[in-house]
């Protein structure tokens, strides 16, 4: 069909068409159009960009997220085997404690009853 044209019906065509595409482009809807879709490209490689951020601190094998996450975890629960750590070496001190005050009573009640039966002794035998 275009080939049935005339240079002068193409030219004619090309105008018109032309000028239609230049009456959208002044169109304000297209220009709103447009202008919306600018916006929409420019955030979504703005989105792009911090989501590349956020990506890079949390999978960070230095100093990301999940790396401070793991460290922290491993330090409570270093912190938790300590206390229970010191928490058994005080019990043990309280029993030894316990056991040094006990044996100190019984040295004391021996050497009571021993010095109770030299007395008796030396005063049946001796008449001191």
């Amino acid at each position: 069909m275009d080939q049935d044209k005339t240079p002068k019906e193409l030219i004619e065509d090309m105008y018109n068409l032309f000028a239609t595409f230049k009456q959208r482009m002044e169109d304000p809807n297209f220009i709103q159009i447009e202008n919306s879709l600018s916006q929409l490209v420019d955030a979504q490689q703005e989105m792009k960009a911090e989501i590349k951020e956020l990506k890079r601190q949390l999978l960070n094998p230095f100093d990301g997220v999940i790396v401070e996450t793991k460290k922290n975890t491993e330090f409570r629960l270093e912190q938790q085997e300590k206390e229970i750590a010191e928490a058994e070496v005080l019990e043990e001190h309280k029993s030894l404690v316990r056991w040094k005050s006990n044996v100190q009573k019984i040295g004391v009640a021996i050497l009571t009853s021993i010095g109770a039966i030299i007395a008796f002794f030396l005063n049946k035998y001796f008449g001191l």
